[in-house]
């Protein structure tokens, strides 16, 4: 996203927020909310000043630029490869005990992929970038996209986990422990004590996530018509998957801050905003994410700062930090009670590494009474917080 796509989208919400001040009246229309409204209008020509620069900044000139303009021809004809590459190729070379040709086979050399593995870069296109291989025309029917199953995914990306793709091996990430002590300010030859760098390394081995689905064999002749569901399956399955272990992980790496009370709308305010400002790893509210169970935004809903405010705790977290989200990743909650997971700021404090290449194996034997195909995908991750101090873990409970 742009400079100037963010700065239109704070735009946007603004006067969204705007808007809802105007249409209060009476009481509604406390001081807290007038002084609200007096920080937006500031805020708001603010960034239409900025906004309107960086227009300008970003444009260079009137004229539109060509698709792919800047990009070195190394960097286009991988682009051009992928995206005349196909999911559904691999799958019925796998199915057939075949070879993928052309393009396909292109990009998976290209990685070092064998034949019958996906390469992430297909999983990662969106879905209407590709087109789906329409229905005969001759039958009067119109082959409409796939309707898919509903996956719970984006945790991960919410939470700011870098997911990079590594190659085969163990994937290493050292982290730098130690902050250089700095001495002076010295107007003399006072010696500055030196600092020893303390390093530590993660060293993460790849485990295993994999998912299995059938298909009929009377469909088989049509697979790699069905690219766009395959991958959008694909992707957003392994996706969902890893996003429930990434937070499998951050309960497991970072100890949890539990509960001595029932929380009102004040302890919820001090223990998951105030008491993580540190001015080190967050400095602000807006430095702030929330990661929530599905029980507890059903508790905060029902708090609200005074009886005359309008305003309940989610809408409070949502103007004042960086974002609040249900997860269906988050344990239910258990005598009332239930986790938050605070992540403080943006910085690399956890890494989920996926290794390039997702293999896919048919199975043309387990259900062959039935004459349907078993197809078996496997994708090899791992999931590590490097930095506990860039998240937080309380326990809220509820009255």
């Amino acid at each position: 996203m742009t400079l100037t796509q963010r700065l239109a989208l704070r735009a946007s919400e603004i006067r969204q927020r705007l808007n809802e001040i105007a249409g209060l009246e009476g009481e509604a229309l406390t001081d807290e909310i007038r002084q609200e409204s007096d920080r937006l209008t500031n805020e708001y020509r603010d960034v239409e000043t900025r906004q309107r620069a960086a227009t300008v900044a970003e444009s260079g000139n009137d004229s539109d630029p060509e698709p792919g303009a800047g990009e070195s021809a190394e960097t286009r004809e991988r682009r051009e490869l992928r995206e005349r590459s196909s999911v559904g190729a691999i799958f019925a070379a796998a199915v057939e005990r075949g070879i993928p040709e052309g393009a396909t086979r292109e990009l998976q050399e290209e990685l070092g992929l064998g034949v019958h593995q996906v390469p992430l870069e297909l999983l990662r296109l969106p879905v209407e970038a590709r087109a789906v291989t329409p229905g005969p025309t001759n039958t009067g029917a119109s082959e409409q996209p796939t309707v898919q199953p509903v996956f719970a995914t984006g945790d991960a990306a919410f939470l700011g986990v870098d997911m990079p793709s590594v190659a085969a091996g163990d994937a290493v990430f050292p982290v730098l422990t130690s902050r250089p002590t700095v001495g002076g300010p010295h107007t003399d030859s006072t010696a500055v004590a030196e600092t020893t760098g303390a390093f530590e390394a993660e060293v993460l081995k790849p485990s295993r996530l994999q998912a299995s689905f059938f298909y009929r064999r009377t469909d088989a002749a049509r697979f790699a018509g069905m690219d766009a569901a395959l991958r959008q399956a694909l992707s957003e399955g392994l996706s969902e998957a890893n996003d429930a272990q990434v937070i499998a992980q951050i309960v497991a790496d970072v100890g949890r801050t539990d509960a001595a009370a029932a929380d009102d709308f004040a302890s919820y305010q001090k223990r998951l905003i105030y008491d993580r400002i540190d001015g080190r790893f967050a400095t602000m509210e807006g430095d702030m994410r929330h990661l929530v169970g599905a029980e507890t935004l059903g508790d905060m809903a029902t708090l609200y700062k005074s009886a005359e405010s309008p305003e309940n705790f989610p809408a409070f977290l949502r103007r004042t930090g960086g974002g609040v989200r249900v997860s269906a990743h988050i344990a239910a909650a258990a005598a009332s009670k239930q986790d938050v997971i605070v992540r403080r700021g943006t910085r690399r404090d956890m890494v989920a590494p996926v290794w390039e290449g997702v293999t896919i194996i048919p199975d043309e034997v387990t259900k062959a009474g039935t004459g349907e195909i078993v197809i078996t995908a496997v994708a090899l991750s791992a999931r590590k917080v490097i930095r506990a101090a860039g998240f937080a873990r309380i326990q809220a409970q509820f009255k």
